[in-house]
């Protein structure tokens, strides 16, 4: 399978593929529901146990709902969230993005790579312009300063998002956009052009690292996303990367419950407990 290889989105031309209605994550009579400022949606106004599908426009996404497991509330995949900040001090600040708020109107969304699924955003076949892309307050603070599971990032170090073109569940084409390369990161949404995915009813979202260890990706696996199915704005410039800086915020990961603690394996929070793994839902792994 050919990949294509994209740092920060396409060059400005006109462009003529059309998805039917772009995913904005705005507020919809009988979809989103963000009830209020800087706080964040998952799938439901009140989630059920599971998985909770909605959509945006045509497209349709997912959210899984884990209950509370003594640790908090578990939400996984999919995220619609309104916060402006662009700091994150950990897990409990992960759903915003780097720029701060969203490419466009309020709403945006964020997606975390999970154990559980909801990688995939299904649609009828058509060709998919792009979206817009940025990384996560939350990534951006653990690359930039190292915290208790994952490295400060180095000259040599990539966090990079693969989205894979689905037609009728078979994987055609790729796409891989660097989130962070050569020590610098992308701080502002930039604009990623799917048009070589080809005709397609589903595209499938995975993250990788140079922070790799024997649990899987140590960098935190969360991207922000908005105006999925856009077109590229005419006279689209993409904005530079960012030199990573440390920032006098740390990340705070450690659970200070007795005789446990929270790891990373594939980006995702683990409780180790008694010398066993369990997911935050309490299942031993």
């Amino acid at each position: 399978m050919k990949k294509i290889f994209l740092l920060f989105g396409a060059a400005a031309f006109a462009c003529t593929l059309h998805a039917k209605t772009v995913a904005t994550f705005e507020n919809e009579a009988g979809g989103i529901h963000v009830a209020k400022a800087d706080t964040c949606w998952q799938g439901a106004d009140v989630p059920v146990a599971g998985w909770n599908n909605w959509l945006s426009g045509e497209f349709a996404f997912q959210s899984y709902y884990g209950g509370n497991s003594g640790y908090g509330d578990y939400y996984a995949a999919f995220t619609v969230t309104n916060e402006t900040a662009n700091t994150s001090t950990g897990t409990a600040e992960a759903y915003r993005s780097a720029k701060g708020g969203a490419y466009a109107g309020e709403n945006f969304a964020v997606w975390n790579m999970n154990y559980y699924g909801g990688d995939t955003v299904s649609f009828d076949t058509q060709l998919v312009p792009g979206f817009f892309v940025c990384n996560t307050a939350y990534a951006v603070a653990s690359m930039s300063l190292g915290d208790s599971y994952a490295k400060k990032f180095g000259k040599d170090d990539w966090f990079l998002l693969t989205i894979t073109g689905l037609k009728d569940g078979v994987a055609g084409e790729a796409v891989d956009f660097y989130l962070a390369k050569d020590g610098k990161y992308v701080a502002d949404w930039t604009y990623v052009d799917l048009s070589a995915l080809g005709e397609i009813n589903g595209v499938v979202f995975s993250m990788s690292s140079s922070d790799t260890g024997d649990w899987g990706m140590n960098t935190p696996a969360y991207f922000a996303m908005d105006n999925f199915g856009a077109e590229l704005p005419e006279g689209y410039v993409a904005p530079a990367m960012v030199e990573f800086q440390g920032t006098p915020d740390a990340v705070d990961n450690v659970c200070n419950a007795a005789k446990a603690q929270k790891v990373i394996r594939n980006g995702q929070v683990l409780i180790l407990r008694d010398g066993k793994i369990y997911n935050v839902t309490g299942t031993a792994l």
